[in-house]
């Protein structure tokens, strides 16, 4: 859809300004932008941002981060000896390797992004064995997830540093999350797929987002004592 207004007005004005296209009506309300489609039910108008609607996809990142790992977890507790270890095509050559890389980088992460919260209770543990590796796993992604659930607008826009080969970043709060996020989904697929060439069948790793996905959760969430409002606000 192409939609025309007039640029005589700021779109980050106060005020309604309107503009249509075909059957689509476009609004400017303080710089956000909605349509309404005339001709069908679905409907989505113009309005300002509550500031709690900022901080929700990084909890909704971070759950789904949690129950994904969980899940692949799992299915490694329950692969053959050695197929854990085993050599494969990929970046970091097995199923292992990559896992402990991932971990490894969001305890980086976690360094940088908690400034005067608590870090992690406990240094690295063992990861001889897949089950010895998802106590740690969990650990981590439980820290990420109460970050996650207790940030504020304001906390996002906090800038950090990343201690960097040759130099140091400085980023936001919000920018460093969606990388931590981004970076652990690339390698969740790596591990998924990695996990077809072996004798456990790779989970389902994308059914944590959507409501109409509550059914195949049901038993996720009962294991970490979470409900499904708590997963969907």
């Amino acid at each position: 859809m192409r939609c025309h207004k007039d640029l005589s007005v700021s779109p980050f004005g106060q005020g309604v300004k309107r503009s249509s296209h075909a059957d689509f009506e476009c609004r400017w309300v303080t710089g956000i932008r909605g349509w309404t489609r005339r001709d069908k039910h679905l409907t989505m108008r113009a309005m300002t941002l509550p500031l709690d609607l900022i901080c929700r996809p990084y909890r909704q990142l971070a759950r789904n981060a949690r129950l994904a790992n969980a899940r692949l977890d799992r299915a490694c507790i329950a692969l053959s000896p050695g197929e854990w270890e085993a050599p494969r095509t990929s970046f970091f050559p097995s199923l292992k390797e990559t896992m402990v890389h991932l971990l490894n980088a969001d305890r980086y992460y976690i360094d940088t992004l908690r400034g005067e919260r608590p870090g992690l209770a406990r240094l690295p543990r063992s990861r001889a064995t897949a089950a010895e590796f998802a106590v740690e796993r969990a650990e981590v992604d439980e820290w990420l997830v109460d970050f996650s659930e207790n940030l504020t607008a304001e906390e996002l826009s906090r800038k950090i540093s990343i201690p960097w080969p040759e130099r140091t970043l400085t980023e936001t709060v919000a920018d460093t999350l969606l990388h931590v996020f981004m970076h652990g989904q690339h390698h969740r697929g790596q591990i998924h797929s990695m996990l077809s060439g072996t004798s456990v069948p790779p989970p389902q790793i994308d059914e944590f987002i959507l409501s109409d996905n509550g059914e195949a959760r049901v038993e996720d969430l009962r294991a970490l004592g979470w409900t499904e409002a708590r997963l969907t606000r």
